[in-house]
């Protein structure tokens, strides 16, 4: 599989920038909450498919994205994808799923930015439960190889129609930490509180 090419990255995100956001135009709040360097998970809202192309517009550093493994079955999507930053994650098979979050540690070390949508899925009108197994393994990963807390971002995404388009609001909270896996339950709760915030209450 392809891996990560920060050029190809940049000229998608400039692509996004000259085309999706002309339908979304972006107000982006917080940013002085996103952390100078890596590695940080990127904690957003998720309620459609254009979340993930408008936070790799609204935010300056290159990202990686946790995308389910069902996205990377097809050849050419998965090099464009990986490519792009994408890290598949097989939600399915729990042995799958720790392996691929194992592969997570050299970006970590890496200092990436590394986007996790808690919900896990798109939920509507409103910021559904966090899935905090996930968020637990990437606790696990702390204390690794030298590695650090990781410091977790929420972000609220708010649409709001605007004549043929959108305003979409990103707006950055400030960051979370948590000392090890036990505490990932209370971690999600606290960042979907926080998300639920950042998006004015709701979805």
């Amino acid at each position: 599989m392809r891996s990560f090419s920060p050029n190809f990255y940049r000229f998608g995100q400039w692509l996004v920038r000259q085309t999706i956001c002309r339908l979304y135009r972006l107000r982006v709040r917080g940013l002085e909450h996103l952390p100078p360097v890596g590695p940080a998970i990127i904690c957003p809202k998720h309620q459609r498919w254009e979340d993930i192309p408008l936070i790799g517009a609204a935010l300056p550093p290159p990202l990686h994205y946790i995308a389910k493994a069902e996205l990377f079955q097809r050849p050419l999507v998965r090099e464009l994808l990986a490519a792009w930053g994408g890290v598949p994650v097989d939600r399915e098979r729990p042995r799958a799923t720790l392996s691929s979050f194992k592969g997570l540690l050299p970006l970590l070390q890496q200092r990436a930015m590394i986007v996790l949508f808690p919900e896990g899925t798109y939920v509507r009108g409103k910021v559904g439960p966090g899935k905090h197994r996930l968020i637990q393994l990437l606790l696990r990963l702390q204390g690794r190889d030298g590695l650090g807390l990781l410091p977790f971002v929420p972000v609220g995404l708010t649409y709001r129609r605007q004549g043929l388009g959108y305003e979409v609001e990103v707006n950055l909270g400030p960051p979370l930490m948590a000392s090890g896996p036990g505490q990932a339950e209370d971690l999600t709760r606290m960042l979907m509180e926080r998300i639920a915030r950042l998006c004015g209450g709701g979805g």
